[in-house]
C-alpha cells in the first residue's frame, strides 16, 4: 500500500475542503508547485492532484498549476477534476501525468469512460468513486449520480477499468480516521480491482489500520497540512511497504 500526498487546487492555490464543502475551505499555500517541491525534497515521489475548481466548473481550470507541479523533478502524479474530453486527457498525459482520474463522466456517461480506457489504456485511466450518503457523487461532489458504489464499480470493471480511487466524503478533511470497513467491503467484493482509499487519515496509525483492507494506496491531504502526520512518517511507511512487497 502506497501513501499518496494530495494537492487540491482552487484559484491557483493549495487548499483543502471539509466533507467536500466549498464553503468550508482552508488555503494552505499560494503555490501548489512549491508544495510539490517540498514533497519531492522530503523523498515523496507520487502525488494525487485535484483541480477542485475544475471539478466545480466541469472543465479543467488550473492548467498552469498542474503543469508546474508535473515539471517538479522526481515527481509523478495522478490528476483529476473537471476532465471532460479526450483532449483534456491527452493534454494531461503530454504534460507528464502518469494517470488521469475520471469520475463524473464515468458515472454519467460510462460508455465514454469505456472509450477512454480503450484509447489510453486501463493503466492511464483511473475511475474516481466519490461516495456520499451511500451514493456516488459527481461534479465536485455537488450532485448525486443516483448510483450505488458497488453497482458502479461492477459496471466499470465490465468496461475495462482496473484501478479506482474511492473517497468517503463524510470523512474527507475531518481527521477522524478512515472508514476501514467500507474499504474492506469494496476490496472483498472486487478482489481483482486495484482500489485506492481516500478520506479521513489523521495520523500514521491510520495508515497501518488500512493494511488489512488490501487497498493498494491511500490518499492523504489535510493531515499533512495540519501537521498531524509528517512527510518523514509517510516516507518511512512507503519504504517499509516497498521493502515488504519486494520480498513477496
Amino acid at each position: 500500500m502506497l501513501a499518496i500526498p494530495a494537492i487540491d487546487i482552487y484559484e491557483g492555490r493549495c487548499v483543502r475542503l471539509q466533507q467536500g464543502d466549498y464553503g468550508r475551505q482552508t488555503v494552505y499555500a499560494a503555490s501548489p508547485s512549491e508544495v510539490a517541491r517540498q514533497f519531492a525534497d522530503a523523498g515523496i515521489s507520487f502525488l494525487h492532484i485535484v483541480d477542485l475548481e475544475g471539478a466545480k466548473e466541469k472543465k479543467v481550470v488550473n492548467w498552469d498549476s498542474i503543469s508546474a507541479i508535473v515539471s517538479v523533478p522526481g515527481i509523478a502524479v495522478e490528476v483529476g477534476g473537471g476532465i471532460r474530453t479526450s483532449e483534456d486527457i491527452r493534454r494531461l498525459i503530454d504534460l507528464g501525468a502518469q494517470r488521469v482520474i475520471v469520475g463524473s463522466v464515468a458515472a454519467k456517461s460510462p460508455e465514454l469512460a469505456e472509450y477512454w480506457i480503450q484509447q489510453f489504456s486501463d493503466t492511464r485511466i483511473v475511475i474516481g468513486v466519490d461516495v456520499k450518503n451511500g451514493s456516488v457523487a459527481v461534479n465536485g461532489w455537488l450532485e448525486d449520480a443516483q448510483r450505488e458504489p458497488v453497482f458502479f464499480l461492477r459496471d466499470m470493471i465490465k468496461r475495462g477499468a482496473t484501478t479506482f480511487i474511492c473517497t468517503d466524503i463524510s470523512r474527507d478533511g475531518m481527521l477522524q480516521g478512515p472508514h476501514v470497513e467500507f474499504y474492506k467491503s469494496m476490496t472483498a467484493a472486487f478482489p481483482a480491482a486495484a482500489i485506492i482509499a481516500s478520506g479521513g487519515i489523521a495520523r500514521a496509525a491510520d495508515l497501518v489500520s488500512l493494511l488489512p483492507s488490501k487497498v493498494i494506496g491511500i490518499v492523504i491531504g489535510k493531515a499533512i497540512y495540519e501537521g498531524t502526520i509528517s512527510l518523514e512518517e509517510i516516507k518511512k511507511f512507503n519504504e517499509q511497504e516497498i521493502k515488504i512487497n519486494s520480498k513477496q
